[in-house]
């Protein structure tokens, strides 16, 4: 049996090299830069949620105080940190100062657009809800019915069938909001004190009639 030699040796490697390195260097690479690109893409994710925090806590701060500031930094959080949580956060809050101050159209617009982009269900949930109710205020019925309709709810069974009581008090028809407002309130915990609320459209509806 015959020994290499150690020029043959380094032929082999060399021939080796020339036929499969290329390929090899370049699976490497691609994994390196895989993994490498992976962990910036982690880091940046977790950069901008920290700094989506801080901002969301500013807001937070000049809303307490009443400050004008606040559209500004929710108007940020929603531009530049789109991609995290509190983004949905910020336009809900926004929304709700729209409204309050009686601009009914930028609520609106707000909402539309966590409901288009938040990125957690339940904020995309409570915009949804609340949307659906600025509809029946202003008297579009069919759009709020739309949002009302809406078949993922885990979570959140007992606003949903209490927005189709609103619903259907809006259409005028006070039985099948009873049945909803009913629905709901066995949906609550026994110690919610929202079944309050619940009980209190129950009353306004008047007596049933009998069947």
């Amino acid at each position: 049996m015959s020994a290499y030699t150690e020029q043959e040796e380094l032929e082999k490697l060399k021939a080796w090299w020339k036929t499969y390195g290329g390929s090899l260097i370049t699976g490497v690479a691609l994994g390196l830069a895989i993994l490498f690109g992976y962990r910036y893409w982690v880091d940046y994710r977790q950069t901008q949620r920290e700094a989506a925090s801080v901002l969301y806590d500013q807001m937070l701060d000049e809303l307490r105080a009443r400050k004008p500031e606040a559209g500004a930094a929710g108007a940020k959080l929603i531009d530049e940190y789109s991609s995290t949580p509190y983004a949905g956060m910020a336009a809900l809050l926004l929304a709700r100062q729209a409204y309050e101050t009686g601009d009914k159209a930028g609520a609106r617009q707000r909402l539309e657009w966590v409901v288009a982009n938040a990125k957690d269900a339940a904020t995309q949930h409570a915009a949804r809800l609340r949307l659906a109710r600025l509809l029946i205020e202003t008297g579009q019925l069919p759009e709020a019915a739309a949002l009302a309709e809406t078949k993922d709810i885990a979570g959140f069974e007992s606003e949903y069938l209490e927005l189709r009581g609103d619903l259907t008090v809006a259409q005028g028809k006070p039985e099948q909001a009873r049945a909803a407002y009913r629905a709901a309130l066995k949906q609550l915990p026994s110690g919610s004190q929202y079944r309050a609320v619940l009980s209190m459209k129950l009353d306004d509806l008047g007596v049933e009639q009998a069947q």
